[in-house]
């Protein structure tokens, strides 16, 4: 088929169907890496104990125990929420790339057919040459 002919449903495919699918994928990846370090779900647990450690109060404890507890369970609450300060600062610069790539893509993406056009008669002639 001639390559003349085929240039407009290209264009019209490129800047249309391929564009749109490309941004419905783009949101799922950024999606997935929102999910994938759960970024709400570690902001709405920021105070809690890291893996469930810590004690339990009992009654019948002297006030030293009950101290100790205390200590233990801020310690673990302390650990947990930096832990999890870790993993969303983690997920942000990941989600920050992820926006900043596909940016980068769409700008490339926009600008491909114009790339393609000067490419081909540019080779044409370093081949000829």
């Amino acid at each position: 088929m001639n390559l003349l002919i085929m240039f407009p449903y290209y264009i019209v495919w490129h800047y249309s169907r391929a564009f749109s699918d490309s941004v419905r994928i783009w949101k799922n990846f950024l999606l997935f890496i929102y999910n994938f370090f759960s970024i709400k779900t570690l902001f709405l647990t920021l105070f809690s104990s890291w893996r469930r450690m810590g004690d339990t109060y009992s009654k019948g404890m002297g006030m030293s125990e009950v101290l100790s507890t205390f200590v233990l369970n801020t310690i673990m609450r302390c650990v947990g929420a930096v832990v999890r300060l870790i993993f969303i600062f983690t997920g942000i610069i990941a989600l920050i790339i992820g926006v900043i790539l596909g940016l980068a893509f769409f700008a490339f993406w926009i600008l491909l057919p114009a790339i393609l056009v000067y490419l081909i008669p540019w080779g044409i002639v370093k081949v000829s040459s």
